[in-house]
């Protein structure tokens, strides 16, 4: 079911830099809005409302906005005119192609409370079929000046006050013989169709074994629920595939964490890169010590970093998340130290080796590499700080 939300507003007040106090004008158009809400609080200085191609079944809660001029509701499933009283500034009301019928076109009347309307479309609800529909609503609101988009000449006017008593006369004896209280419908608001779980089946299964439904108010909310409900089973089909063809990529997402996590004596050390920051390690020019080379953003806080340095592999938590790297010499944790360039923002860790009297690595720089991607033979990719050949590692992530 679609609703208006708060949120739903700020994103259609852009143009009025997302502000719903003072907006003007909003389109809510094809959202599969069922119940009209929020409006009358959150933008009283509304003059534009644009709710077509909607599923709302009743107009209301719009008695607050005072300043509202053009009021748009079309292809939706109103069946009467109501609660529009209040809504004093109103010039234009467009209701094509809703379920207004003969017995909503006595609700015409409720209109007469607004003194500026000039201007009403109800073209495609089943009232104007009636033969008398348009001299009825011509005299029912003598103020109107377009009906359906035609003008109302004077003589026009006057034909139509004059035959007034005559329609209204005539369609009050219609609806009473189709078993219709004319008093009733033109009084009692219509709320059956607010109460969405209790709508039942509208059609029929003909002769040919095919369901038959009845372009009503009700058959529109019963198709959307059944479009609804087949869009979800297909999303939820394909998200299963996926799930199902790549499943690391729909691993759990690991919780931000606070600290390091503890290391226990004589544990293995993993490769970890939950953030999936970019990394360079290798050693320095002169081969005396390690060097770690994260690319990380330029704006980011250095509140949000940490980093541990120990004998055997080296770690960072940026933004909660672990990156945990084991080292292939041991290093000297008091003599390290951290740099972050003011221009790019990586951070670089140097770390004095142990002994550096050992002979140098195997391998002399180390970056991470997916799972999927696949080394060429013959390759010769080298780093990018000291331009040494490339050897990779996988890392777990």
């Amino acid at each position: 079911m679609g609703r208006i939300t708060h949120d739903m507003l700020r994103k259609r007040a852009e143009h009025n830099e997302g502000i719903l106090s003072t907006l003007e004008e909003v389109s809510l158009h094809q959202q599969d809005i069922q119940q009209i809400e929020l409006l009358g609080q959150l933008c009283r200085h509304l003059k534009i409302l644009y709710l077509q191609n909607n599923l709302i079944s009743k107009l209301e809660n719009l008695h607050r906005l005072k300043e509202l001029e053009y009021l748009n509701v079309a292809v939706n499933n109103i069946t009467k005119i109501q609660n529009l009283q209040r809504c004093e500034s109103l010039t234009k009301l467009d209701l094509t192609v809703n379920f207004v019928d003969k017995a909503g076109l006595l609700s015409v009347a409720s209109l007469r409370c607004n003194p500026l309307l000039c201007e009403l479309y109800l073209l495609g609800n089943p009232c104007a079929e009636w033969q008398g529909y348009r001299p009825f609503v011509i005299a029912t609101l003598p103020r109107l000046q377009r009906l359906d988009g035609q003008n109302i000449k004077p003589s026009e006017r006057i034909a139509a006050i004059q035959l007034l008593p005559e329609l209204d006369a005539c369609l009050r004896a219609e609806l009473r013989a189709q078993g219709v209280d004319p008093d009733q419908a033109a009084a009692a608001e219509d709320d059956s169709m607010t109460d969405l779980e209790l709508l039942q089946e509208t059609g029929h299964v003909g002769e040919d074994g095919e369901l038959r439904r009845p372009w009503t108010a009700a058959t529109r909310l019963l198709e959307h629920r059944e479009m609804e409900a087949a869009n979800r089973q297909a999303e939820e089909k394909r998200c299963a595939e996926q799930q199902r063809r790549h499943p690391e990529a729909h691993a759990p997402t690991p919780l931000l964490r606070t600290d390091f996590p503890e290391l226990q004596d004589g544990e293995r050390v993993l490769q970890k890169n939950e953030g999936r920051w970019a990394f360079t390690l290798g050693e320095t020019g002169d081969g005396r010590a390690l060097r770690l080379e994260v690319a990380l953003g330029r704006y980011l806080d250095p509140s949000l970093v940490k980093a541990d340095v120990q004998a055997r592999c080296v770690r960072l938590l940026v933004k909660g998340r672990l990156l945990q790297l084991a080292l292939p010499q041991e290093v000297k944790p008091d003599s390290s130290t951290a740099q972050r360039s003011s221009m790019t923002g990586h951070l670089v860790l140097t770390m004095p080796k142990e002994d550096p009297s050992l002979r140098p690595m195997d391998v002399t720089c180390m970056r991470p590499r997916a799972p999927h991607q696949k080394e060429e033979a013959g390759s010769s990719s080298r780093c990018s700080t000291c331009s040494r050949p490339l050897k990779w590692v996988t890392v777990c992530t």
